[in-house]
């Protein structure tokens, strides 16, 4: 009898051993690729802030080292792809593998799984994994790597709380064919890591790096170990390997001002007492692994913040994020004004504005603020309520000192009142001074006529430009002319030009005067300085004078000519009168003259000095017989002859 109990003993001890899953990964080789290498052409990077770049070579080297730590600890055999830090920081890349180095060095090395680490751009920030597709029948070359990746892909999820993808195999979502996913049905390539592969493989892109947020968090390397926790938890999943029994406390300190990642933030754990100190990254990230399952106490304890605890309990193999915004203690104070503090040399039209190093309580500030001599204005927020603009309504006077205040009633949005003089204590005074230049009052940089031209066309707009943009109100009412004529007053789009087109033709060989009273002002309040002795409140004169009348001479003012030009007569022929037209671009004197067939001239038509224009002038021939006649128009740039004929 009690042999038989010993053999039931036996067999029933050898069903129950093998039913229990194994403790570890002994005898599993793994080959861990870094994904992309290099640091330079064939990288990804991105600048997070200035001065901070992301690298995602040195990211994806670091993870594999995670990996494999990891994976070396639960008993599994590993092989890296990137081992050396060179292949990180060599410009030259002399130490990055080809795509197909990597699958072959899996094959060498008779590993049972490749595992590729990358991370992802585009949009988004979502977690997938790919493997390979076989190109005719559309299906995973390794069904089993359908599982793996699987189990990876949800893993690191959980640990790195990115968003979901679909997936491009029924039922498996996050889990992509890359022949699919790179061409569609309709064709596309198969990634080079996976190449001649003998083994599963599949390529993990477990966050985007091109998500600033999560750029900032993948330069802590406690960040990136979250996901090769995600990594390790996917083989473990996939071998029946039970997870290690301790957990991760995890998460981001934020600053309550403006809900942003914290710097160097401190957290304690207890009863542990681990203290975590975070990073420069803007990523406010921190982490414990390794706490037995049981209740702790978060202790955010960061240096100007409120001190917050914060009662956790951590499951068997469990990870808990506690995320906290947490009330700064330090003081705001002015980071910025301008015009600076102490400035003698300012544009009076300058606005004010005043940065401050938190998001304020604009209430409070609006009470607080005040400048002196006191002048009206209005105030506006910007930054997301940090920088304070103070635009006045008429401008600042010229040759004046400001003195701005914002007093200590101003306050944070958190309730933390001004520290005005930054000795980090709350509750004093912020001021400033600075002074308005000098005023430079505005001149006539040139106008249309000169001064005292003694020949301007009788359909000529009058045209006045100033050294600095105007008021355009009260340069209208300062302009006049005499005698006087009716037109339109307008102005340049920049109001520097003032143009009075005159409704009719000015008259023949008139002497004009154009005036601005010195009571015109510049667009920041300064009166003209009419004759440029450096004095404002003068007039302006422009004396002018108009040109002869040339007899039948009309001038078509709608027109503007790009060249010289002489056209044909119309009619012709002509009985008795017909009409010469020409071009001239540049002012000057002109002469049209009619010669008969023997150069003898018969009429002088034009002899006179003209304005830029197209004109056109009347030949009467009732005084000569019929016949051929030329006439030639002469400048002192150019010439021309037409023929004509006279029929009686």
């Amino acid at each position: 009898m009690k042999k038989y109990s010993y053999y039931f003993l036996v067999v029933s001890l050898f069903f129950t051993l093998q039913a229990q899953p194994p403790s570890n990964l002994n005898g599993i080789k793994i080959c861990i690729d870094q994904g992309h290498g290099g640091y330079n052409s064939n990288d990804r990077n991105v600048q997070t802030d200035p001065g901070l770049n992301f690298w995602e070579s040195e990211s994806n080297f670091y993870k594999g080292l995670l990996v494999k730590a990891l994976l070396e600890a639960r008993g599994a055999q590993v092989f890296l792809t990137r081992p050396n830090k060179d292949s990180v920081y060599d410009n030259s890349d002399n130490d990055e593998p080809s795509l197909t180095a990597r699958w072959t060095y899996a094959n060498a090395n008779n590993v049972h799984w490749l595992h590729s680490i990358h991370s992802n751009a585009g949009g988004g920030n979502y977690t997938m994994v790919l493997l390979k597709e076989d190109k005719s029948s559309r299906q995973p070359v390794f069904p089993e790597a359908v599982t793996m990746s699987s189990y990876i892909y949800q893993n690191i999820r959980a640990n790195m709380r990115t968003n979901a993808s679909g997936g491009n195999i029924s039922g498996v979502p996050g889990v992509y064919k890359d022949y699919t996913f790179y061409g569609g049905t309709s064709g596309g390539y198969n990634l080079g890591v996976f190449g001649g592969l003998t083994m599963p493989g599949e390529l993990s892109e477990g966050s985007f790096h091109d998500y600033l947020p999560e750029a900032r968090r993948l330069l802590n390397n406690d960040y990136r170990k979250m996901e090769a926790y995600g990594i390790l938890n996917g083989f473990l999943s996939y071998y029946g390997v039970p997870k290690d029994t301790n957990g991760i406390i995890a998460g981001i300190q934020l600053n309550s001002d403006d809900n942003k990642p914290q710097n160097s933030t401190i957290v304690r754990v207890i009863p542990s007492n681990k203290i975590y100190t975070g990073d420069q990254f803007n990523n406010g990230f921190y982490m414990f692994d390794s706490l037995q399952p049981g209740a702790y106490k978060i202790i955010f304890e960061s240096k100007g913040f409120a001190k917050e605890t914060v009662a956790v309990n951590v499951g068997d193999s469990s990870t808990v994020f506690v995320d906290k915004t947490i009330l700064t203690l330090i003081p705001p104070f002015v980071q910025s004004i301008l015009p600076a503090y102490g400035d003698t040399n300012v544009v009076n039209t300058n606005p004010l504005s005043i940065t401050f190093s938190k998001v304020m309580d604009t209430a409070t500030v609006r009470q607080a603020f005040s400048i002196s001599p006191s002048i009206e204005g209005s105030l506006t927020w910007t930054n997301g309520n940090a920088t304070l603009l103070f635009s006045p309504k008429y401008y600042f006077q010229h040759a004046t000192q400001y003195t701005v205040q914002v007093t200590a009633v101003a306050k944070s949005v958190t309730g933390l009142f001004l520290d005005g003089n930054k000795d980090s204590v709350a509750g004093d005074t912020f001021a400033s001074t600075f002074k308005i230049k000098k005023a430079i009052p505005p001149y006539v940089l040139l106008s249309l006529p000169k001064v005292n031209d003694s020949a301007y066309s009788i359909t000529g707009t009058i045209g006045i430009k100033f050294s600095k943009a105007m008021d355009t109100t009260s340069l209208k009412n300062a302009f006049t002319i005499l005698p006087v004529v009716t037109g339109v007053v307008s102005f340049s789009t920049d109001r520097s030009v003032l143009y009075f087109k005159p409704a009719s033709s000015l008259q023949y060989e008139t002497s004009y005067s154009a005036k601005i009273l010195g009571t015109a002002i510049s667009f920041d309040s300064v009166f003209i300085d009419g004759n440029k002795d450096s004095i404002a409140g003068d007039d302006f004169v422009l004396p002018f004078k108009t040109q002869q009348n040339p007899a039948g001479v009309h001038e078509n003012s709608d027109v503007i000519p790009t060249e010289f030009s002489l056209s044909q007569n119309y009619p012709n022929p002509f009985n008795p009168t017909t009409n010469l037209q020409f071009s001239i671009v540049e002012a000057g004197y002109v002469n049209l003259k009619v010669y008969d067939l023997l150069g003898r001239g018969i009429a002088t038509l034009i002899n006179s000095k003209l304005n830029v224009g197209r004109y056109t002038v009347l030949f009467d021939a009732a005084n000569v017989p019929s016949g051929i006649y030329f006439y030639r128009l002469t400048t002192e740039k150019f010439t021309s002859v037409k023929r004509m004929m006279v029929i009686k």
